[in-house]
């Protein structure tokens, strides 16, 4: 992010363990309200992850975060200028993935989006199992991005394919070389960008770091 996001910006973790950290990166102790989401499970099985606890940045007490927010996943990596994508003004900007997958027309991936803190407050205030199970009726899967996109999908403000986010599965079965506009890579699966077999690829070596 100091390499690619050329504008003012805070840098907040909110994580369960709080040693370790650069002291350029503010650690925020994960809310108690965030902790109890995070031990509902994801209808998907107990192999995959669930991410409910990302929920709360909708909530009123997100504001103390600040007035707006990028909310990444650990699990991709910048590669390119980031000024276009955070220079949306509407109060949520979500990205709708390459790929096919659940219901791809209203999908948002869950792992990365732009938004104003204390909008769309129902996405946390409707939350609850009634809301994952409506969520999975309507064809969408995961944990919180289901949710999400069951809530959000047919009216949110998006980013496309000028703005050159990318899956790594965008890139074929074998991603040695990066798109010339790629801004960020997404690694959602098995491989991640700190495991031994990501680094041996040039890109991610020189962005992950």
């Amino acid at each position: 992010l100091a390499r690619h996001l050329h504008v003012p910006h805070r840098v907040v973790c909110i994580p369960d363990e709080h040693d370790g950290f650069d002291s350029g990166i503010e650690v925020v102790p994960t809310p108690a309200a965030a902790r109890r989401v995070a031990a509902m499970k994801s209808p998907e099985g107990e192999q995959m992850p669930s991410c409910y606890r990302r929920l709360w940045m909708f909530s009123d007490e997100a504001r103390e975060i600040g007035d707006r927010v990028l909310l990444t996943d650990v699990d991709l990596v910048v590669t390119g200028d980031m000024r276009q994508l955070v220079a949306r003004a509407e109060p949520f900007v979500g990205w709708l993935p390459r790929g096919k997958w659940g219901n791809q027309k209203h999908r948002i991936a869950g792992g990365f989006y732009l938004m104003t803190t204390g909008a769309h407050m129902d996405v946390w205030n409707d939350f609850g199992p009634d809301g994952v199970a409506a969520a999975r009726a309507a064809g969408y899967r995961g944990s919180d991005q289901a949710w999400l996109s069951h809530k959000l999908g047919a009216r949110a403000a998006l980013w496309g394919s000028r703005d050159a986010i990318y899956a790594l599965s965008d890139l074929g079965r074998r991603p040695v070389g990066l798109p010339n506009d790629a801004r960020l890579v997404q690694f959602a699966g098995h491989l991640k960008p700190w495991d031994e077999a990501a680094m041996k690829l040039r890109w991610v070596a020189a962005n992950y770091h």
